[in-house]
């Protein structure tokens, strides 16, 4: 079977084995938005691709879009925490609304360090700063050194703030990042690293939720449709629906990023045999790049067949005639 794409948007059909008889398949659509007045318009170019295995976006790595189910629908914000007017602050808060229920927040701090306090190392006044990117780079986590070896916080040996002995904390960087549900109190916190971008396939928490382990042997029991999920886990809202208003404050000296989710003018036709049908695909994954008021929406179709010899199956993607 293969793939008729009838639109100006990357597309690509995957398909994979269930058994000796049974195909498991999904068609992935990419489209790429400008915003303007607050609606999401189709862009002119369309640089947000549709990939088999991880690949080179626009903004850095993404992973492979072959995908048949996820828990939910991810969210994906690129680019920096930015103070509203260009100001120098101790700290910007970052947070995105889908819908009228979903929120999820961060706080972007100026540079702190750990200083000697009444009670302990205790952080000290963040410096006033106008932009801090949005990387896990800046997220809790990073290497430290114990006898003469390098140990690195597995969660995230890119990041900052990992100490394993309180003299080498002291006057060591705390992270930029943090959720505002649980900040760093103490320099042998170990808070979970936050972000918002592309989360790694290999990220603790994502794997701790996603897979369920025998305890006993450690083997891999069951693998959750959450494990699936691209976003952070923070950043996975449980739904997301044409019509939905979406917020992102904290990411551009103008002010918020608000538009709304559009309609769903996509449409996938299989045919298997004499059997045949017309779906609209569901909205899979919402990518805010805020620099450049850019917005690529991922829709996916997942069905199974049975494969037949000498057979007709065929699938095409197109359109919805406009009224």
């Amino acid at each position: 079977m293969k793939l008729q794409n009838f639109t100006p948007y990357p597309a690509h059909l995957f398909r994979g084995c269930i058994d000796e008889e049974r195909v498991l398949a999904g068609v992935i659509v990419r489209v790429t938005h400008d915003i303007v007045d607050g609606r999401l318009r189709p862009a002119a170019e369309q640089p947000w691709g549709v990939s088999a295995g991880p690949y080179q976006g626009p903004l850095g790595p993404m992973a492979s879009d072959q995908r048949f189910v996820r828990d939910g629908v991810d969210v994906m914000l690129f680019g920096a925490a930015r103070s509203e007017g260009g100001r120098a602050v101790p700290r910007i808060d970052v947070g995105v609304e889908v819908g009228r229920s979903w929120r999820s927040a961060l706080v972007a701090w100026g540079e702190r360090v750990w200083r000697s306090g009444v009670t302990g190392l205790v952080p000290s006044a963040p410096e006033p700063v106008c932009e801090v990117p949005l990387t896990l780079a800046r997220a809790y986590g990073g290497a430290d050194e114990w006898d003469g070896l390098e140990v690195a916080y597995p969660d995230n040996p890119e990041g900052r703030g990992f100490y394993l002995e309180r003299s080498r904390a002291h006057g060591g960087l705390l992270p930029n990042l943090e959720d505002p549900a649980a900040p760093i109190r103490a320099w042998d916190d170990r808070p979970e690293p936050v972000g918002t971008g592309t989360c790694p396939q290999h990220f603790g928490p994502r794997v701790r939720r996603g897979l369920e382990l025998d305890e006993a042997t450690g083997a891999v029991r069951r693998i959750r449709p959450g494990f699936f999920n691209d976003a952070f886990p923070n950043m996975i809202a449980p739904r997301a629906l044409p019509g939905d208003p979406v917020v992102v404050r904290g990411v551009r000296e103008d002010g918020p990023l608000v538009f709304t989710l559009p309609r769903i003018d996509l449409r996938v036709r299989v045919q298997i045999g004499d059997d045949g049908g017309e779906r609209t695909p569901v909205l899979d994954q919402i990518g805010v790049d805020a620099d450049a008021r850019r917005v690529f929406l991922t829709y996916r179709y997942s069905f199974r067949y049975v494969v037949t010899p000498h057979q007709r199956r065929h699938c095409t993607l197109g359109l919805v005639e406009p009224d």
